[in-house]
């Protein structure tokens, strides 16, 4: 769809019919987008490859009908040569279907392709594939991919109806007579007709558009509660654009339309109710044809049985045709076909020997009994394999004998939890509760049959699901009154009815998965037993480390840093910089503080905001020479990240996480799955070990760095932890950074401790400080100076030097004013000037056009080149999200067509064979010259030149396409990408068009122009356009931090609506990291909180907030005190209320009280950091404002237009509330 889309010709067609349009349909009328369409339509289709292949060249243009109420189902799996043809490990759907697809018939192409192309096979699959559908009977479900409900990558539920109608195949035309095609093809389209109609008489969609309007009504309405996600369990049957959906899969997407519905109902009118009885229908119908044994034809291929599922398919059709009902057990059937495999077609008969018959009669009664249970769940044939042979079961490092399977058939779910295609709990425990006319007629035989529906085994099995579910939310630990409501309200049929009355009585059998652990209150939480082995090694290390023997050193540690800095007169931020400039001098006091402090501990945190310069700390230090001489790793979560620390410490031994616990066994590439062994192998030679991005890090990652390591003697985690918290579970470097920070960190300079140190200043360029880090420094969680509220109106003027801020309403305005800020910023000499475009992203012009080459030494009279991807940081723009018209898939959709235009035309000419780069790649449609990203971690084999080690490309590594370009050496037309990478410079890798799926969900690259926020996290940038749409679900405190702090010079913020709106998620409400439940160092204590700019409340980590006695969340412990002084003298006030002056500018108290009794009007000002010679400053000018509004001081008297109360912190940092609440006595009750 991405390639046909036009979205300029859609906008111009709003509103009108289909038919009106007069052939000129949008991109989604190919894509099932007319599947509720009331009338007939038809659609010329022209083969992919009959312009661009001398094979399909005489393909004609074709139409295609599409009946009314009809889509056009495409099963791509079907199609995909690998899919069909397997390999050496995997049987491909012909073996396993004993199907009569040939491989010799495919036709030979010039170029690489994994489709299916010859007639005769297409239709053996397509016919196969559809022959499973069953008019009136089979269901069929619509979903989409990405929607404007939710940045979720699970597939979202449209509507369920039942497939009326199938269409026969069409073949494509020719430009020949057809006996004289030499090829001859299939279109892979077929009708299919449904009954969704408007009264959901058989049927229903769910109300998603009424849904989004009024959420833009009520940004509290979350439209992401309101979806009915299809089962992440069964992603692939609702890919591939048309799969076929097992029972169990369309059990699981029912329940959760039910879910939705229900939830629907509560905001919009509809028939609901009608609905939700149509689903009840269907479920009891889906149960019965799911039948007792669903897993029949994996346990038979588990037995080792070559084409299980096909004779499990024969014994189902031999059980019909003799009249058998649908509820029969089809193993005494099987016990006969052994005897006489005359029921079973011929094909399959004959694999069936002498051999599997005396297996079948010397297999004991628990091997028996182990095949039988298995074939009652619906799971592959690979996962029943994986459990019933024992060598399989070892190789998979699954724990279990055939005794405990057979025992706790649950287990199946708890072991696999790790596994590549792990099974799911819903498998199981529909198979432990089948339909009761299925339980009565096949019960469960002991000792695998379950108690009641509170059965320990079962409950067991949904709290370990539950903690992994609030694993994936970010928490290690969950409260026990959390746990019970969230597993009795999960949509399963009986529900689980956990209870705190059921708790006790089967919490016993918790032991060996789950580990009860207290909160702070003494309340009980559940933790998943890894977690308790992550805070274990975690916190063992911290509280060792900081304990044991400091390295001795006698080095003048300011004069290192001096050194350092101006030796990096590269760096633009110091330029001119002097040592006589006071904040000059005290950013290199502080550094010089914990350069002293890093060396000196055995472990240490280094924290700051970007551009304080933890690098150039880091640089110091690594030219010792007694840090030198013991070995030196570098390790950082992303590539990006790793080849900045490299680049700035001037060292080669970096690497990402990933990469160095791979080659330790603590690393799975398949699941991306971290894990802690406790065993060899271990990296040793490194006395110094320096991790960069540690916000970044999960407990899990954290945890297996450290496991990993040995004879470290100097251990530094660095980061920012006001930045996004990592995603998974924990946020364990904000919580080793608050085990290690001083009491009274907030009012000390330098700011150091035992293992702490924190750079405060941002030297980034010599002069005030920025705005733009007074910006973000609003979202950093700590307390702003009573200056900083002038930022909002400051950064609103045109000439702002490192900010500006442009307004926009709808996405029509928003893709007007970046194209504008582009090509004012980059700058272009128009908005349509490719050339400089293609330039800003590391192009190089010559001619009239630009061409992109790898980085290259000089030869001969050719100069040497930087390569495009040194570029590839100049600029970025960013967005919260993917999806809608302000994420980044629009967002890059549109860059790319408004400037690459003339590479499109390389890649798709007219004539296919004057190709000159190849052709688009996947779904996004990437060229030659594209900016890109890599969202895949793992080593690349096709590379040039060869180097001396295989290069690693990690997820979130970027680069620039450089190639291919048709070139008189090039024989052919080109048919690869090749990439440069920023970490990679001077080598190309290759991609490969087969790596590029339809679905795009695997393609290993994607286009680079906009990121989301978390994708940036790690990276800086020269200038960054940040998106920031209102409303916007994601957004949180951290989200934005991170956002305004990824540029090294200047940033563009294009906003939708007041800027000033945004300033309500600098509210420790919206904090992402304080709502995630931890218990590293600390029992978690959550606190419910509520907020005026959002109706639901939220539970926080009491010691990530501050929060007053009237439930208001302030900035300080010392606005904690003045808050709750004036609430015990019931003093009325208003925190951070506006105060707009006489010249329209605003500032923000941070209380304003108005006392009608005496029409005064008093605004509280709290200072803190007035040693600090800027913040000083900026409170200084706010002072003269309120002078200038005839707002004075009490100690003045006050002024005509109010009084000005002023408070600070002590020398150590905190305020007496005896005074305060004195002051107020004095001042605002006169006495």
């Amino acid at each position: 769809m991405a390639e046909k889309k036009d979205d300029a010709a859609e906008e111009g067609c709003a509103g009108r019919t289909w038919s009106e349009l007069e052939g000129r349909l949008p991109a989604c009328a190919t894509e099932r987008g007319s599947f509720m369409a009331p009338f007939e339509w038809t659609y010329v289709a022209e083969h992919p490859y009959a312009k661009t292949s001398k094979t399909h060249e005489h393909f004609a243009p074709t139409p295609f009908r599409h009946p009314p109420y009809s889509a056009a189902c495409i099963p791509f799996r079907w199609m995909l040569r690998g899919e069909v043809e397997g390999n050496d490990q995997q049987e491909g759907l012909a073996a396993q279907l004993m199907l009569d697809y040939r491989q010799e018939r495919e036709p030979e192409l010039s170029f690489e392709n994994n489709w299916i192309q010859e007639r005769q096979n297409q239709l053996i699959l397509l016919d196969t594939f559809f022959s499973a559908v069953r008019l009136k009977e089979s269901l069929c479900f619509f979903y989409a991919k990405r929607t404007p409900l939710a940045d979720d990558p699970r597939r979202v539920i449209v509507g369920v109806g039942r497939v009326l109608s199938v269409a026969d195949s069409v073949e494509y035309r020719y430009t020949v007579h057809t006996k004289d095609a030499p090829l001859r093809a299939m279109m892979w389209e077929r009708s299919v007709g449904h009954s969704i109609r408007a009264g959901f008489d058989d049927g229903f969609l769910l109300p998603y558009q009424s849904i989004l309007e009024l959420a833009q009504k009520d940004d509290t309405i979350n439209p992401a509660d309101y979806v009915a996600f299809a089962p992440s369990e069964h992603f692939d049957e609702f890919s591939y654009v048309t799969a076929h959906v097992s029972h169990g899969a369309a059990i699981s997407g029912l329940l959760a339309c039910a879910a939705a519905l229900q939830k629907i109902g509560n905001l919009v009118p509809g028939p609901w109710d009608k609905a939700l009885a149509w689903i009840d229908r269907e479920l009891n119908r889906l149960w019965k044809m799911r039948g007792p044994f669903p897993g029949f034809g994996s346990a038979l291929t588990a037995l080792g049985i070559p084409h299980g599922n096909l004779i499990a398919y024969d014994i189902a059709a031999a059980q019909a045709q003799a009249g058998n009902e649908w509820n029969e057990d089809p193993w005494p059937l099987f016990e006969k076909v052994l005897e006489d495999p005359g029921v079973l077609s011929p094909a399959v008969a004959k694999e069936i020997g002498a051999t599997f018959k005396k297996t079948w009669a010397k297999l004991t009664a628990e091997r028996k009994a182990l095949i039988k249970l298995l074939s009652r769940f619906e799971i592959s044939a690979e996962q029943a394999t994986r459990y019933y042979q024992p060598p399989l079961r070892e190789k998979a490092k699954i724990h279990a004998t055939d005794a405990e399977l057979i025992k706790n058939a649950y287990l199946l779910y708890e072991l696999d939890r790790t596994q590549p295609d792990p099974i799911p709990l819903e498998a199981i425990d529909r198979g432990m509760f089948p339909d009761p006319v299925v339980r009565d007629r096949h019960p469960i035989p002991p000792p695998s049959v379950l108690d009641d529906a509170a059965d320990a085994r079962r409950v067991r099995a949904f709290v370990l699901d539950d903690l992994e579910l609030a694993a994936d939310a970010g928490h290690t630990l969950k409260p026990h009154d959390w746990v019970v409501r969230d597993v009795w309200g999960r949509e399963v049929r009986p529900k689980c009815p956990l209870t705190i009355d059921v708790l006790p009585v089967v919490e016993e059998t918790f032991g060996p998965m789950v580990q009860r652990v207290a909160m702070a209150d003494g309340k009980e939480a559940f933790q998943l037993v890894r977690y308790t082995e992550t805070k274990a090694i975690i916190a063992g290390t911290i509280e060792k480390r900081i304990k044991g023997k400091r390295h001795a050193a006698t080095h003048d540690w300011r004069k290192l840093v001096d050194a350092v800095i101006e030796d990096e007169t590269r760096r633009q931020y110091v330029l001119g910089a002097s040592r006589d400039d006071k904040d000059e001098d005290a950013a290199r006091t502080e550094k010089a503080a914990a350069l002293e402090e890093v060396f000196a501990s055995r472990l240490s945190v280094l924290i700051g905001p970007a551009g304080t310069g933890k690098t150039t700390l880091l640089k110091a230090l690594v030219k010792l020479s007694e840090v030198k001489k013991g070995g030196i790793l570098l390790l950082a979560p992303t590539g990006k990240a790793r080849v900045r620390l490299q680049e700035q410490t001037e060292l080669s031994d970096g690497q990402t996480v990933a990469q160095f616990l791979l080659r330790l066994g603590r690393y799975d590439g398949s699941t991306g799955r971290y894990f802690h062994t406790g065993e060899e192998p271990r990296a040793s030679g490194y006395m110094t070990v320096i991790i960069d991005e540690c916000s970044m890090l999960t407990e899990e990652q954290l945890a297996a760095v450290l496991d990993a390591l040995e004879g470290v003697q100097r251990l530094i985690l660095v980061g920012d932890p006001r930045q996004l918290p990592p995603i998974g579970a924990g946020r364990p470097f904000l919580d080793v950074v608050r085990r290690l920070a001083p009491r009274d960190v907030e009012t000390i300079f330098p700011k150091r401790g035992p293992g702490y140190g924190e750079l405060t200043i941002v030297r980034r360029q010599t002069g005030a400080v920025r705005d733009d880090m007074l910006l973000a420094g609003w979202f950093s969680g700590r307390p702003t100076d009573p200056g900083a509220d002038e930022v909002w109106d400051r950064s609103a003027e045109a000439n702002n030097e490192n900010v500006r801020m442009v307004r926009w309403s709808t996405p029509e305005e928003l893709e007007k004013a970046l194209i504008e800020q582009l090509k004012i910023e980059l700058p272009l000499d128009d908005v349509d000037d490719e050339k400089g475009f293609e330039t800003s992203i590391g192009g190089e012009p010559y001619g009239s056009a630009v061409y992109f080459w790898p980085k290259m030494a000089a030869q001969g009279s050719y100069p040497a080149k930087d390569g495009a991807a040194a570029k590839v940081e100049a600029w970025q723009i960013l967005s919260p999200v993917r999806a809608q018209l302000h994420g980044v898939d629009s967002l890059n959709r549109t860059i790319q067509a408004r400037f690459r235009r003339r590479v499109r035309e390389w890649a798709e000419p007219d004539v296919y064979y004057y190709r000159k780069v190849p052709k688009p790649f996947g779904p996004q449609r990437i060229l030659y010259g594209d900016k890109i990203i890599s969202v895949r971690n793992g080593r690349r084999y096709k590379v040039y030149p060869k180097p001396e080690e295989l290069p690693y490309i990690a997820n979130g590594d970027m680069g620039v396409v450089v190639g291919q370009y048709k070139t008189k050496s090039l024989k052919g037309l080109p048919w690869k990408l090749e990439v440069e990478f920023r970490s990679q410079r001077g080598y190309k890798i290759d991609y490969f068009e087969s790596e590029f799926g339809d679905e795009g969900d695997g393609a290993p690259l994607e286009l680079a122009y906009a990121l989301t926020v978390h994708k940036t996290q790690g990276s800086e940038f020269g200038t960054t356009f940040v998106i920031l749409p209102n409303p916007c679900r994601p957004l949180s405190r951290e989200l934005l931090y991170t956002a305004l702090t990824r540029h090294k010079d200047r940033i563009v913020i294009l906003h939708q609506g007041d800027v000033r709106d945004f300033r309500k998620y600098s509210a420790g409400y919206f904090s992402e990291t304080a709502a995630r439940l931890t218990n590293l160092f600390e029992a978690p204590r959550p606190v419910e909180v509520r907020s005026k700019d959002d109706k639901n409340p939220r539970f926080l980590e009491d010691g990530l907030i501050h929060r007053t006695r009237r439930g208001d969340l302030v900035r300080s412990k010392s606005e904690v005190i003045i808050a709750d002084a004036l609430f015990t003298e019931r003093v009325k006030y208003h925190y951070e209320l506006d105060l707009v002056g006489s010249d329209g500018k605003r500032r923000s108290p941070d209380f304003t009280i108005p006392d009608e009794a005496s029409d005064v009007t008093y605004y509280w000002e709290h200072l803190g950091m007035l040693y600090d010679p800027a913040y000083r400053a900026r409170w200084e000018a706010k002072l003269a404002w309120y002078r200038k509004e005839g707002i004075l001081p009490h100690t003045d008297g006050g002024g005509p237009k109010g009084t000005l109360i002023i408070t600070q912190d002590d020398e150590r940092g905190g305020i007496d509330s005896s005074w305060v609440a004195k002051l107020i006595r004095e001042i605002l009750h006169g006495r």
